[in-house]
């Protein structure tokens, strides 16, 4: 099973949210190593997190390269698909809450949320732009993974098909338990129709 990520805070985040995405990462390419692998997108890679996945044979980091690199987030926003198809990616899971616009419809989209509204509240700019972000993301996920009732409550209340929503969760939000790192395989397993 190959499952894409969108990684920036697994990469880029030493606080809770980097933790939680770092966590479940290692927790499934360690347990699994013959039936799960993983390919990391990110729009840069802090130092201190470039080498953290490259003892997992079962785990690979993508990057923008040449001019892609002078804007970063439109790779990350718009020009991923050709690399997803490239390696023929069938899942894919925004673990910031954010998926690639645009996504291919034949790769199963999941994201993990926190809470609604919860981010991104440094400037009026931001507001908006996280707002249409995950509008989108909502949208166009197959699954949406909540962290707990309350989370899932939330989405409900903005709009969000309950449908859609798995509740995944622990004591806190950015808690990660053996069953949850199950959960989240069986999760995958289903959407790849294993």
């Amino acid at each position: 099973m190959l499952v894409g990520y969108e990684a920036n805070n697994a990469l880029r985040n030493s606080h809770e949210l980097g933790e939680f995405a770092r966590n479940l990462i290692e927790r499934l390419a360690t347990g699994r190593v013959n039936s799960y692998r993983a390919l990391l997108f990110a729009t840069r890679i802090k130092k201190e997190y470039c080498s953290y996945f490259s003892g997992y044979s079962n785990v690979g980091t993508f990057v923008p390269f040449g001019l892609s690199r002078l804007l970063p987030e439109l790779w990350m926003r718009y020009r991923l698909n050709p690399w997803l198809r490239l390696e023929k990616v069938k899942i894919f899971h925004g673990l910031n809450e954010e998926l690639p616009y645009h996504i291919d419809r034949n790769i199963k989209t999941i994201i993990t949320c926190y809470g609604v509204d919860e981010h991104h509240r440094t400037s009026l700019m931001d507001s908006i732009v996280w707002k249409k972000r995950m509008e989108y993301a909502y949208e166009a996920a197959n699954v949406i993974v909540a962290v707990s009732n309350e989370v899932r409550q939330q989405l409900i209340n903005a709009g969000v098909s309950p449908e859609k929503i798995v509740v995944i969760g622990g004591k806190t939000p950015y808690e990660l338990t053996d069953r949850m790192v199950e959960q989240y395989f069986e999760l995958y397993r289903t959407l790849a129709g294993e």
